[in-house]
């Protein structure tokens, strides 16, 4: 092989020489050596031969260690670029990728712990339906009643309101009494009251019994006093030289007087002589002094004055 001076043809010499002459590593490393010494003295610069003698070591390891330098030399023919800048700056993100396929259907759920929403407007009513299978047929009704019975049932239930009619006249009556009884009540002009007690007077005079009956429908009885007071308000509803029935007689036991519920007089202001038990003087009058005295009940027409 002729020796030229690129580096590169040397190097391949220097392996051929190493495959020729390779019977131990001390050897190739000394035949290394004196083809370097050698080279010198072809003309070789000095700058050259420095890295030579470092690539003779380099080739020396390589081969203790068991290294194929013919796949070394192939590599070193591939001629491998290898980066000695700076890293470079990372690029802009890529576009988003399509979308995968739809996947299956999870399982459902559990229902959540929230609070029920409000319930929703009814729908729509729907189509009506169809119409449903008669139904079964019904017992037979209970016979009717007769052109006669139905007379009798209408004669009967005439008479009934011919009854309630009647109850509701004398309903009527008893109210029409009523109100008449409370306007001679309200008509009374002259009024004392005294305690518990109330005197009235209408004004005008009448007989005791015609006065028993008008006190009576007033819903009060002919006055008569129990006490002294009862006596004087009495006495001051009279005008001067007028007189008035009180409420006692003696017809039911003669001489003995009582009030008209047959109780006995327990009050009496007499005149002086009185009573003096005539013949029929049977009631008891008083004078505008408060005095009394025994009258005749059938003939006389005094002040009428009623009790509350």
């Amino acid at each position: 092989m002729q020796l030229g001076r690129n580096p590169l043809d040397l190097l391949r010499f220097l392996v051929h020489c190493i495959q020729l002459h390779h019977q131990s590593d001390k050897l190739a490393v000394r035949y290394i050596a004196s083809l370097c010494i050698g080279h010198r003295s072809t003309g070789l610069t000095m700058h050259l031969c420095q890295p030579f003698k470092a690539l003779v070591l380099a080739v020396a390891l390589m081969m203790s260690s068991g290294v194929d330098i013919n796949k070394h030399e192939e590599n070193m023919n591939a001629c491998p670029v290898i980066q000695c800048c700076a890293p470079g700056t990372n690029g802009l993100s890529g576009r988003d990728g399509r979308d995968g396929k739809k996947g299956p259907k999870g399982e459902k759920g559990d229902q959540g712990a929230g609070l029920r929403g409000l319930q929703g407007f009814p729908g729509k009513a729907g189509p009506q339906g169809t119409k449903g299978d008669q139904g079964p047929q019904g017992e037979k009704g209970q016979k009717g009643e007769s052109a006669s019975e139905k007379s009798t049932l209408s004669d009967s239930a005439f008479d009934a309101l011919q009854r309630q009619v009647t109850a509701l006249e004398k309903n009527i009556q008893t109210l029409q009494a009523d109100i008449s009884r409370h306007q001679k009540f309200f008509s009374l002009r002259w009024v004392k009251s005294v305690g518990k007690k109330t005197f009235m007077s209408t004004g005008t005079k009448d007989s005791f019994k015609n006065g028993k009956s008008l006190c009576a429908k007033a819903g009060g009885a002919l006055a008569c006093p129990h006490n002294h007071a009862e006596n004087t308000a009495l006495r001051e509803i009279l005008k001067d030289s007028e007189q008035a029935y009180l409420g006692m007689s003696n017809v039911q036991t003669e001489g003995k007087f009582l009030y008209l519920n047959g109780e006995p007089v327990t009050y009496t202001n007499w005149n002086t002589g009185e009573p003096n038990h005539n013949k029929n003087e049977d009631c008891v009058a008083m004078y505008d002094n408060g005095k009394w005295n025994d009258i005749v009940c059938s003939n006389s027409e005094m002040l009428i004055i009623c009790e509350f």
